[in-house]
């Protein structure tokens, strides 16, 4: 720390002492014909959380709950996209099922062996998102089955940038209410028809 920063004198409350409550026009009210924008996490203005393919499975657990959230970004060394892990993935059968396939112990799994890869992730397109409604997200989550669904931003040069998240907890929480994930999608072309309608 600086030593040329002084600390700041503090004083003692005295009661009563209210809570500053938020302006009505600071609280805006999400519902489902919000605009997706509102509800999305753009990663201009947040630091994604990351983690390693070789990380322990133990290890990226820690990390959620350290960073409060339920995914991953799984990255190399040039911060390159190579897989998502989720809360779901940690805790739930994909671990039991690695095990029982290698054999191996709990302790043993790290993040690769139970992440979708890069090649397995579909994402939005910003261009759609951008007049999108939060219920055309909510549609897309339930017929997706996931809860967490990722943004791309196209590029000049062709190549597509990951931009937002959208995640079934946090627009939950927007919204006041429970939004439980339990469509699950024949074909991408369901997902996408979700956006444009």
């Amino acid at each position: 720390m600086h030593s040329e920063y002084a600390a700041i004198q503090q004083t003692t409350l005295k009661k009563p002492t209210p809570i500053v409550q938020p302006k009505p026009d600071y609280m805006t009210e999400i519902t489902e014909e919000s605009l997706a924008a509102k509800v999305m996490t753009n990663l201009n203005h947040v630091i994604p959380a990351t983690t390693r393919a070789n990380t322990p499975l133990k290890t990226a657990n820690r990390q959620m709950i350290e960073r409060a959230v339920r995914m991953l970004f799984v990255v190399d060394e040039e911060h390159q996209l190579k897989g998502i892990i989720t809360s779901i993935d940690v805790l739930g059968e994909k671990p039991i099922k690695h095990m029982q396939r290698v054999n191996c112990k709990r302790d043993e799994i790290d993040v690769k062996d139970v992440m979708t890869p890069i090649e397995q992730i579909q994402v939005l397109d910003l261009s759609d998102v951008e007049y999108a409604k939060t219920g055309n997200i909510l549609t897309t989550l339930k017929r997706s089955g996931r809860h967490h669904i990722l943004v791309a931003e196209r590029l000049a040069d062709g190549t597509q940038s990951i931009c937002g998240i959208f995640s079934l907890s946090h627009i939950s929480r927007l919204m006041n209410k429970q939004v439980d994930v339990i469509e699950i999608a024949n074909t991408f072309a369901e997902v996408e028809s979700a956006l444009h309608h």
